[in-house]
Formats: C-alpha cells, structure tokens, sequence
C-alpha cells in the first residue's frame, strides 16, 4: 500500500525522486524515477543498478570509464567514489584550493540544473501536481523524457519551444520504474575519493582560484 507521507519532500512538496545523468549539450543519457521524494538523492541513486556499479571501482563499467577517462560530475550530496567528481564538504573548509575546485566543478554542473529546467519548460504537464494516481507517474515522467530526447533529435520546427536543438544521442532508461520507500538516509561509506584528491591537486598546480580571490605570488 502506497504511504504518501514517504513522498513528502524537503522542499515542502509532494513529489517523486528523479536521477538523470546529462552531457554538455543538455542530453540526457541516463534517467532513473523510482523513488519517492521524501529519499536522499544519494539514496535514490545507489538503489539503482548504475548507482551501484559506479561506486566500485573494480566493476567493469565503472572500470573502463575510469580506463578512459571519463568522469561525471555529481552534487556534494552524493557519496564520492573515482568515476563522480563530488565537491568538498563545507565549502572546502577554508581550503583555497579545495574551494577553487568546488567552484569550478560546480560551473560544470549547471548543465543538468538548465537540462531539467528546459524538460519542465517544454512539458507543461510538470507545471502543476499530476493529477493521477501514484503508481502511473513514474510512467509519465519517463514518457516526457522520452520525447524531449525524440523532438531534440529531430529537431521538429513548431514542436520544440527552444531553439539550438541539437541532433544525436540516446538516453537510457533504468528498466525499473517501481516506486519504493525503502532507503531515506545518507551513505557515507564511500567518501573517500582519489579522485577529488586529484583534481585538487591539479587545480592547485595550475594556480587556479575562483573569481573574487586573489592569486598567491
């Protein structure tokens, strides 16, 4: 039986928990609605397949995108591994150097924030409580993503509201769209990163301070 206070959210809403996964040009390339909105987005993404396999490094896919360098730049509130590039804790802490790297991977992350925002500004169904029951709106949801992904490739005059569509690309969809409450709380298990180490370490070697802050001579 459905509980609806375990959609409850922090922002004071009623509302489901929605993964997505973009690049650069805004295209979504993986996309997840199966938990309620009252679960942690850490929560909500390690209880899906892909969530699990990137937080071990020794897994395959985790493995090869590490092989090749491929990273994805995830919020502070998701658990550090070596393929999501997680920022500092607190701000860095007073750290110029970890506060430089949190800056500027922060300015890559605006992608995704602008990617849902272009998703809700196309589908005026997001613009108002979804006026059916529980078990189908994860359906919805993945439908919409769906065709925001289809009229961006095919780039159709007088359908997509926005201009600069660009043509190419898919969006995997996880395969379980069944919503459940069973996981709310924080990981922290897997905070430790190389990863972040390193590209502190980088920012640092390449004197490179986020704007307003004076340089070190």
């Amino acid at each position: 039986m459905t509980c609806v206070a375990d959609y409850y959210s922090r922002q004071g809403l009623y509302a489901l928990n929605v993964q997505a996964i973009c690049d650069a040009e805004y295209k979504f390339r993986w996309m997840s609605c199966k938990s309620p909105g009252s679960a942690h987005d850490s929560s909500a993404f390690t209880g899906t397949n892909l969530g699990q396999a990137l937080l071990h490094p020794e897994n395959p896919l985790a493995a090869r995108l590490i092989q090749v360098g491929q990273r994805i730049a995830a919020a502070e509130a998701y658990a550090a591994s070596e393929v999501l590039a997680v920022p500092w804790p607190g701000g860095g802490k007073g750290d110029r150097w970890r506060d430089s790297n949190n800056f500027f991977l922060s300015s890559s992350r605006t992608h995704i924030e602008q990617a849902f925002e272009m998703l809700v500004w196309r589908w005026g169904v997001f613009w108002r409580p979804l006026r059916v029951p529980f078990v189908k709106r994860p359906g919805i949801v993945r439908a919409c993503f769906r065709l925001y992904e289809f009229f961006r490739d095919h780039s159709m005059e007088g359908v997509a509201p926005l201009g600069g569509d660009r043509s190419g690309g898919s969006v995997f969809f996880s395969r379980n769209a069944a919503v459940s409450s069973d996981q709310r709380g924080r990981r922290r298990d897997r905070e430790r990163s190389l990863l972040r180490v390193h590209m502190t370490e980088r920012v640092e070697e390449l004197g490179l301070v986020r704007p307003c802050v004076a340089p070190m001579y």
